[in-house]
Protein backbone atom coordinates (compact mmCIF):
# COMPACT_ATOMS: atom_id res chain seq x y z
CA UNK A 1 0.00 0.00 0.00
CA UNK A 2 1.45 3.34 -1.07
CA UNK A 3 1.42 6.23 1.35
CA UNK A 4 3.40 8.86 -0.53
CA UNK A 5 1.34 12.01 -0.83
CA UNK A 6 0.17 12.71 -4.33
CA UNK A 7 1.87 16.07 -4.59
CA UNK A 8 2.21 19.12 -2.40
CA UNK A 9 0.00 22.07 -3.34
CA UNK A 10 1.91 24.27 -5.78
CA UNK A 11 3.34 27.62 -4.82
CA UNK A 12 1.04 29.49 -7.14
CA UNK A 13 2.03 32.49 -9.21
CA UNK A 14 -0.38 35.18 -8.16
CA UNK A 15 -2.01 37.44 -10.72
CA UNK A 16 -2.88 41.09 -10.24
CA UNK A 17 -6.54 40.04 -10.06
CA UNK A 18 -5.83 37.91 -7.02
CA UNK A 19 -4.33 40.83 -5.07
CA UNK A 20 -7.11 43.19 -6.17
CA UNK A 21 -9.75 40.73 -4.99
CA UNK A 22 -7.89 40.23 -1.72
CA UNK A 23 -7.91 43.98 -1.04
CA UNK A 24 -11.60 44.15 -1.85
CA UNK A 25 -12.30 41.22 0.44
CA UNK A 26 -10.36 42.84 3.28
CA UNK A 27 -12.21 46.13 2.72
CA UNK A 28 -15.57 44.38 3.08
CA UNK A 29 -14.55 42.90 6.43
CA UNK A 30 -13.29 46.28 7.61
CA UNK A 31 -16.56 47.92 6.57
CA UNK A 32 -18.55 45.21 8.33
CA UNK A 33 -16.77 45.74 11.65
CA UNK A 34 -17.05 49.51 11.24
CA UNK A 35 -20.82 49.30 10.80
CA UNK A 36 -21.05 46.86 13.70
CA UNK A 37 -19.11 49.25 15.95
CA UNK A 38 -21.16 52.24 14.76
CA UNK A 39 -24.41 50.39 15.47
CA UNK A 40 -23.18 49.49 18.96
CA UNK A 41 -22.20 53.08 19.77
CA UNK A 42 -25.25 54.78 18.33
CA UNK A 43 -27.85 52.66 16.51
CA UNK A 44 -28.90 53.86 13.07
CA UNK A 45 -32.48 55.04 12.54
CA UNK A 46 -34.59 52.29 10.98
CA UNK A 47 -34.85 54.18 7.70
CA UNK A 48 -31.05 54.10 7.36
CA UNK A 49 -31.11 50.34 7.73
CA UNK A 50 -33.71 49.97 4.99
CA UNK A 51 -32.17 52.42 2.53
CA UNK A 52 -28.50 51.95 3.28
CA UNK A 53 -27.33 49.20 5.58
CA UNK A 54 -29.38 46.32 4.16
CA UNK A 55 -28.46 46.96 0.47
CA UNK A 56 -24.82 47.40 1.53
CA UNK A 57 -25.04 44.13 3.41
CA UNK A 58 -26.38 42.39 0.28
CA UNK A 59 -23.46 43.71 -1.79
CA UNK A 60 -20.98 42.81 0.94
CA UNK A 61 -22.38 39.29 1.17
CA UNK A 62 -22.06 39.01 -2.61
CA UNK A 63 -18.40 40.06 -2.46
CA UNK A 64 -17.74 37.62 0.38
CA UNK A 65 -19.39 34.77 -1.56
CA UNK A 66 -17.70 35.78 -4.80
CA UNK A 67 -14.26 35.84 -3.19
CA UNK A 68 -14.67 32.43 -1.57
CA UNK A 69 -15.87 31.02 -4.89
CA UNK A 70 -13.10 32.67 -6.93
CA UNK A 71 -10.26 31.90 -4.51
CA UNK A 72 -11.01 28.61 -2.73
CA UNK A 73 -8.73 27.63 0.10
CA UNK A 74 -6.00 25.14 -0.76
CA UNK A 75 -7.14 22.08 1.13
CA UNK A 76 -4.69 20.09 3.21
CA UNK A 77 -7.30 17.63 4.45
CA UNK A 78 -6.57 15.13 1.66
CA UNK A 79 -2.84 15.84 1.44
CA UNK A 80 -1.57 12.39 2.45
CA UNK A 81 -4.36 10.32 0.85
CA UNK A 82 -3.75 8.36 -2.35
CA UNK A 83 -5.65 5.63 -4.23
CA UNK A 84 -3.16 3.21 -2.69
CA UNK A 85 -4.90 3.72 0.64
CA UNK A 86 -7.96 2.08 -0.92
CA UNK A 87 -5.83 -0.79 -2.20
CA UNK A 88 -5.94 0.45 -5.79
CA UNK A 89 -3.02 0.59 -8.24
CA UNK A 90 -2.54 4.07 -9.66
CA UNK A 91 -0.35 6.46 -11.58
CA UNK A 92 0.37 10.07 -10.69
CA UNK A 93 -0.23 12.07 -13.85
CA UNK A 94 0.02 15.64 -15.12
CA UNK A 95 -1.60 17.05 -18.24
CA UNK A 96 -2.56 20.47 -19.63
CA UNK A 97 -6.00 21.99 -19.64
CA UNK A 98 -7.14 23.08 -23.07
CA UNK A 99 -6.17 26.66 -22.20
CA UNK A 100 -2.68 25.75 -21.01
CA UNK A 101 -2.74 25.26 -17.22
CA UNK A 102 -0.88 22.27 -15.81
CA UNK A 103 -3.24 19.97 -13.92
CA UNK A 104 -2.40 17.16 -11.50
CA UNK A 105 -4.25 13.88 -11.05
CA UNK A 106 -4.29 10.16 -10.28
CA UNK A 107 -5.20 7.52 -12.83
CA UNK A 108 -6.49 4.10 -11.79
CA UNK A 109 -6.15 1.62 -14.69
CA UNK A 110 -9.21 -0.40 -15.66
CA UNK A 111 -9.83 -3.83 -17.16
CA UNK A 112 -12.46 -3.12 -19.83
CA UNK A 113 -10.76 -0.37 -21.91
CA UNK A 114 -13.34 2.12 -20.63
CA UNK A 115 -12.58 5.09 -18.38
CA UNK A 116 -14.55 7.58 -16.31
CA UNK A 117 -13.24 11.05 -15.53
CA UNK A 118 -14.27 12.20 -12.04
CA UNK A 119 -14.79 15.92 -11.36
CA UNK A 120 -14.79 17.14 -7.74
CA UNK A 121 -16.80 19.97 -6.20
CA UNK A 122 -15.72 23.52 -5.46
CA UNK A 123 -13.19 23.98 -2.64
CA UNK A 124 -12.28 20.28 -2.75
CA UNK A 125 -9.65 18.15 -4.48
CA UNK A 126 -9.64 15.29 -6.94
CA UNK A 127 -8.71 12.70 -4.32
CA UNK A 128 -12.01 13.49 -2.56
CA UNK A 129 -13.61 11.40 -5.34
CA UNK A 130 -11.71 8.30 -4.19
CA UNK A 131 -14.82 6.42 -3.02
CA UNK A 132 -16.50 7.03 -6.38
CA UNK A 133 -13.34 5.93 -8.19
CA UNK A 134 -13.10 2.77 -6.08
CA UNK A 135 -16.73 1.88 -6.80
CA UNK A 136 -16.06 2.14 -10.54
CA UNK A 137 -12.66 0.43 -10.39
CA UNK A 138 -14.17 -2.66 -8.76
CA UNK A 139 -16.46 -2.91 -11.81
CA UNK A 140 -13.50 -2.81 -14.19
CA UNK A 141 -13.54 0.85 -15.24
CA UNK A 142 -10.47 3.03 -15.38
CA UNK A 143 -10.85 6.21 -13.34
CA UNK A 144 -9.13 9.58 -13.51
CA UNK A 145 -9.31 11.91 -10.51
CA UNK A 146 -7.74 15.34 -10.95
CA UNK A 147 -7.56 18.74 -9.29
CA UNK A 148 -9.40 21.56 -11.02
CA UNK A 149 -7.54 24.83 -11.54
CA UNK A 150 -6.80 26.76 -8.34
CA UNK A 151 -7.47 23.57 -6.36
CA UNK A 152 -5.10 21.07 -4.83
CA UNK A 153 -1.87 20.67 -6.80
CA UNK A 154 -3.03 22.13 -10.12
CA UNK A 155 -1.96 25.49 -11.47
CA UNK A 156 -4.06 28.65 -11.43
CA UNK A 157 -5.04 31.10 -8.71
CA UNK A 158 -8.59 31.81 -9.86
CA UNK A 159 -11.61 29.52 -9.86
CA UNK A 160 -14.18 30.70 -12.39
CA UNK A 161 -17.34 29.08 -10.98
CA UNK A 162 -17.06 26.32 -13.56
CA UNK A 163 -17.02 28.68 -16.54
CA UNK A 164 -13.43 28.05 -17.66
CA UNK A 165 -13.09 24.79 -15.75
CA UNK A 166 -14.71 23.19 -18.78
CA UNK A 167 -11.25 23.56 -20.32
CA UNK A 168 -9.85 21.53 -17.40
CA UNK A 169 -12.28 18.66 -17.95
CA UNK A 170 -11.72 18.68 -21.70
CA UNK A 171 -7.96 18.50 -21.03
CA UNK A 172 -8.59 15.50 -18.78
CA UNK A 173 -10.66 13.85 -21.51
CA UNK A 174 -7.82 14.49 -23.99
CA UNK A 175 -5.40 12.78 -21.61
CA UNK A 176 -7.61 9.71 -21.16
CA UNK A 177 -8.43 9.29 -24.84
CA UNK A 178 -4.71 9.21 -25.67
CA UNK A 179 -3.94 6.41 -23.24
CA UNK A 180 -3.16 3.13 -25.05
CA UNK A 181 -5.28 1.14 -22.58
CA UNK A 182 -8.47 3.17 -23.24
CA UNK A 183 -10.78 3.17 -26.28
CA UNK A 184 -11.63 6.75 -27.15
CA UNK A 185 -15.28 5.83 -27.70
CA UNK A 186 -15.54 4.49 -24.12
CA UNK A 187 -15.07 7.63 -22.01
CA UNK A 188 -17.62 8.88 -19.50
CA UNK A 189 -17.72 11.64 -16.89
CA UNK A 190 -19.03 11.72 -13.32
CA UNK A 191 -19.27 15.13 -11.65
CA UNK A 192 -20.18 16.17 -8.13
CA UNK A 193 -21.71 19.58 -7.27
CA UNK A 194 -19.62 22.16 -9.17
CA UNK A 195 -18.09 19.22 -11.01
CA UNK A 196 -21.57 18.10 -12.11
CA UNK A 197 -22.25 21.51 -13.61
CA UNK A 198 -18.90 21.37 -15.42
CA UNK A 199 -19.60 17.83 -16.64
CA UNK A 200 -22.95 18.72 -18.19
CA UNK A 201 -21.66 21.80 -19.98
CA UNK A 202 -18.54 19.98 -21.19
CA UNK A 203 -20.51 17.03 -22.58
CA UNK A 204 -22.63 19.45 -24.61
CA UNK A 205 -19.41 20.62 -26.29
CA UNK A 206 -17.46 17.35 -26.59
CA UNK A 207 -18.86 14.26 -28.28
CA UNK A 208 -15.97 12.16 -26.99
CA UNK A 209 -17.85 12.12 -23.67
CA UNK A 210 -20.25 9.22 -24.19
CA UNK A 211 -22.22 9.44 -20.97
CA UNK A 212 -22.62 11.79 -17.98
CA UNK A 213 -23.55 11.23 -14.35
CA UNK A 214 -24.18 14.59 -12.68
CA UNK A 215 -24.78 14.55 -8.93
CA UNK A 216 -26.08 17.75 -7.35
CA UNK A 217 -25.55 20.22 -10.22
CA UNK A 218 -26.42 23.80 -9.37
CA UNK A 219 -26.98 26.76 -11.69
CA UNK A 220 -23.98 27.78 -13.77
CA UNK A 221 -25.39 31.19 -14.67
CA UNK A 222 -28.37 33.30 -13.68
CA UNK A 223 -30.30 32.06 -16.73
CA UNK A 224 -30.32 28.56 -15.18
CA UNK A 225 -32.89 29.84 -12.69
CA UNK A 226 -35.29 29.74 -15.62
CA UNK A 227 -35.95 33.45 -16.04
CA UNK A 228 -37.51 35.76 -13.50
CA UNK A 229 -38.90 33.57 -10.71
CA UNK A 230 -42.52 33.47 -9.67
CA UNK A 231 -42.50 32.07 -6.11
CA UNK A 232 -42.15 34.90 -3.61
CA UNK A 233 -39.07 33.34 -2.00
CA UNK A 234 -37.17 33.09 -5.28
CA UNK A 235 -38.35 36.55 -6.29
CA UNK A 236 -36.97 37.90 -3.02
CA UNK A 237 -33.52 36.35 -3.52
CA UNK A 238 -33.26 36.88 -7.27
CA UNK A 239 -31.68 40.38 -6.95
CA UNK A 240 -29.11 38.95 -4.51
CA UNK A 241 -28.26 36.20 -7.00
CA UNK A 242 -27.97 38.81 -9.76
CA UNK A 243 -25.47 40.76 -7.63
CA UNK A 244 -23.52 37.62 -6.76
CA UNK A 245 -23.09 36.50 -10.36
CA UNK A 246 -22.03 39.99 -11.37
CA UNK A 247 -19.41 40.07 -8.61
CA UNK A 248 -18.15 36.58 -9.51
CA UNK A 249 -17.72 37.68 -13.13
CA UNK A 250 -15.88 40.83 -12.00
CA UNK A 251 -13.56 38.87 -9.71
CA UNK A 252 -12.64 36.10 -12.13
CA UNK A 253 -12.57 38.27 -15.26
CA UNK A 254 -14.70 35.85 -17.30
CA UNK A 255 -17.99 36.57 -19.00
CA UNK A 256 -20.75 34.10 -18.08
CA UNK A 257 -21.04 31.28 -20.65
CA UNK A 258 -24.07 29.46 -21.97
CA UNK A 259 -25.78 27.83 -19.01
CA UNK A 260 -27.01 24.31 -18.40
CA UNK A 261 -30.64 24.93 -19.38
CA UNK A 262 -29.59 26.22 -22.79
CA UNK A 263 -27.03 23.48 -23.49
CA UNK A 264 -28.07 20.22 -21.84
CA UNK A 265 -30.29 19.16 -24.75
CA UNK A 266 -27.17 19.11 -26.92
CA UNK A 267 -25.83 16.07 -25.05
CA UNK A 268 -28.40 13.77 -26.68
CA UNK A 269 -28.37 11.11 -27.99
CA UNK A 270 -25.70 10.38 -25.37
CA UNK A 271 -27.31 9.47 -22.00
CA UNK A 272 -27.47 11.62 -18.87
CA UNK A 273 -28.13 10.49 -15.30
CA UNK A 274 -29.00 13.29 -12.88
CA UNK A 275 -28.77 12.54 -9.15
CA UNK A 276 -30.35 14.83 -6.55
CA UNK A 277 -29.90 14.61 -2.78
CA UNK A 278 -32.21 15.96 -0.11
CA UNK A 279 -35.56 17.65 -0.67
CA UNK A 280 -34.67 21.29 -1.30
CA UNK A 281 -32.97 23.41 -3.92
CA UNK A 282 -30.82 20.59 -5.29
CA UNK A 283 -33.95 18.66 -6.27
CA UNK A 284 -35.49 21.83 -7.73
CA UNK A 285 -32.60 22.36 -10.14
CA UNK A 286 -32.18 18.67 -10.96
CA UNK A 287 -35.81 18.47 -12.03
CA UNK A 288 -35.46 21.68 -14.06
CA UNK A 289 -32.38 20.33 -15.85
CA UNK A 290 -34.07 16.97 -16.36
CA UNK A 291 -37.01 18.63 -18.13
CA UNK A 292 -34.61 20.53 -20.38
CA UNK A 293 -32.60 17.43 -21.32
CA UNK A 294 -33.45 15.14 -24.22
CA UNK A 295 -33.74 11.36 -24.09
CA UNK A 296 -32.03 9.17 -23.07
CA UNK A 297 -32.11 10.66 -19.59
CA UNK A 298 -32.84 9.60 -16.02
CA UNK A 299 -33.37 11.34 -12.68
CA UNK A 300 -32.59 9.62 -9.38
CA UNK A 301 -33.67 11.39 -6.20
CA UNK A 302 -32.21 10.30 -2.83
CA UNK A 303 -34.05 12.33 -0.16
CA UNK A 304 -32.10 11.00 2.83
CA UNK A 305 -28.71 11.99 1.37
CA UNK A 306 -26.80 15.20 2.07
CA UNK A 307 -25.36 17.29 -0.74
CA UNK A 308 -22.64 15.23 -2.40
CA UNK A 309 -23.45 12.26 -0.17
CA UNK A 310 -25.54 9.98 -2.37
CA UNK A 311 -22.82 7.32 -2.41
CA UNK A 312 -22.60 7.37 1.39
CA UNK A 313 -26.38 7.16 1.75
CA UNK A 314 -26.82 4.19 -0.61
CA UNK A 315 -23.37 2.71 -1.32
CA UNK A 316 -24.40 -0.56 -2.96
CA UNK A 317 -27.29 0.88 -4.97
CA UNK A 318 -25.14 3.82 -6.09
CA UNK A 319 -22.25 1.63 -7.22
CA UNK A 320 -24.57 -0.74 -9.07
CA UNK A 321 -26.67 1.93 -10.78
CA UNK A 322 -23.79 4.19 -11.80
CA UNK A 323 -21.62 1.31 -13.06
CA UNK A 324 -24.60 -0.13 -14.98
CA UNK A 325 -25.21 3.30 -16.51
CA UNK A 326 -21.63 3.58 -17.73
CA UNK A 327 -21.55 -0.05 -18.89
CA UNK A 328 -24.48 0.64 -21.19
CA UNK A 329 -23.39 4.13 -22.24
CA UNK A 330 -19.81 3.06 -23.02
CA UNK A 331 -20.69 -0.29 -24.56
CA UNK A 332 -18.99 -2.45 -21.94
CA UNK A 333 -20.04 -6.07 -21.30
Amino acid sequence: MQHDSGMSPRLRRRSWRFFRNQLLYAAIWAAFFLVLWRTWVAPFPWIVYILGVLPAYAVGAGIFYGYRMTHPRIGWRWHTLTPGDAGLPYEKVEFPSRDGLLLFGWYIPGRNRAAVVLVHGGGSQGIAMLHHAAALATKGFGALMFDLRAHGSSEGDTCTAGWREVQDLLGAVDYVRNRPDVDEDKIGVLGLSLGAQIALRSAAQCEVIRGVVAEGPGPAVLADYGGYPTPWRRRLFYPISWVQYGIISFMNGVKPPVGILDSIAGIAPRPVLLIAAGKGEEVYFARRFYRAAEDPKALWEIPEAAHGGALLARPEAYADRVSAFFAEALGCP
